[in-house]
């Protein structure tokens, strides 16, 4: 998609999004955020009006936008909220991909039509794998012609469903269908399609960490835990789900999958012990041993 006309008419653009409100624009999906904040993806944020209503409700907030003019006016308006702003765009969002996050939210909002049908597939598939588990997708669709200076391409909510459905993403129903333009242009209607990702289990790491922590008992997993991520970290950085400064998000399922890789050979080969007589290993049991 060309950028052109969001650089050449950059102030026109951002004060026609700042005329609307982000209650107005996003009634209809609004009774699904979730009540508890946690990090969002604004694909195509614009003037940043919806990033900035999303950090004033406590969400962690990374805005992606092209046009570098319209940019620099949504980076200054938001300035105060410590959004970071990032120079990228669909289908492929390589500067998103490359920071490793996962987005409990991602909005792409009046951007949809803009992907020619040919990159669409790509972009969905792309926006899934951002999303945390029980992460939210919320993609709004602009129907109607065109302004003579954008190009917009048909865009239909079948279409993101048959995406959905390849992607194993769960649509999530909506009490509103089509909607009215609120800038009151003739011949132009919007919808909005929904979806979750989800949860596969990796949720469970808080659990595991509690686990950890405050076990008693006189044991080597709690090292053998730490040896399997050490691990991980220095040779599968590519697992982690998301990270922060204070928290690493890996698969649960990975984590066990190394841990077997490392301690089979050494429970079985070697006949490593946890403690002095014959008892064994607590944790390896007629299963253990058919591996």
């Amino acid at each position: 998609m060309s950028y052109v006309p969001y650089n050449k008419n950059a102030q026109a653009f951002f004060k026609q999004y700042q005329s609307l409100t982000f209650e107005q624009v996003h009634s209809d999906w609004l009774p699904q955020l979730d009540t508890k904040a946690g990090l969002a993806l604004d694909v195509g944020a614009g003037s940043g009006r919806d990033a900035l209503a999303l950090a004033e409700r406590g969400w962690d907030v990374v805005a992606v936008e092209p046009a570098l003019a319209l940019r620099r006016l949504g980076e200054a308006a938001t300035a105060h909220c410590g959004i970071q702003w990032v120079d990228d765009s669909l289908p492929d969002l390589g500067e998103i991909r490359k920071l490793s996050y996962r987005f409990d939210l991602v909005l792409v909002s009046a951007v949809w039509m803009h992907l020619p049908p040919s990159s669409r597939e790509r972009a969905f598939r792309i926006l899934t794998e951002l999303l945390a588990p029980s992460g939210l997708l919320v993609i709004t669709l602009r129907h109607g012609p065109g302004d003579g200076e954008r190009q917009f391409y048909e865009v239909s909510r079948a279409e993101l469903d048959g995406y959905a459905k390849q992607r194993a993403v769960m649509p999530v129903p909506l009490a509103a269908g089509r909607r009215a333009d609120q800038l009151n242009r003739d011949h132009v209607w919007w919808e909005t399609a929904v979806y979750r990702l989800p949860d596969d289990g990796t949720g469970a790491l808080p659990t595991l960490r509690h686990i950890i922590v405050n076990d008693n008992k006189s044991s080597t997993y709690k090292l053998g835990l730490l040896r399997t991520l050490v691990r991980i970290a220095d040779s599968a950085p590519g697992l982690v789900l998301r990270r922060s400064d204070d928290w690493v998000d890996l698969p649960l399922g990975a984590i066990g999958l190394f841990w077997i890789m490392l301690y089979h050979p050494l429970v079985l080969r070697h006949q490593l012990r946890q403690a002095p007589g014959s008892r064994g290993l607590g944790f390896a049991g007629d299963d253990f041993y058919r591996l």
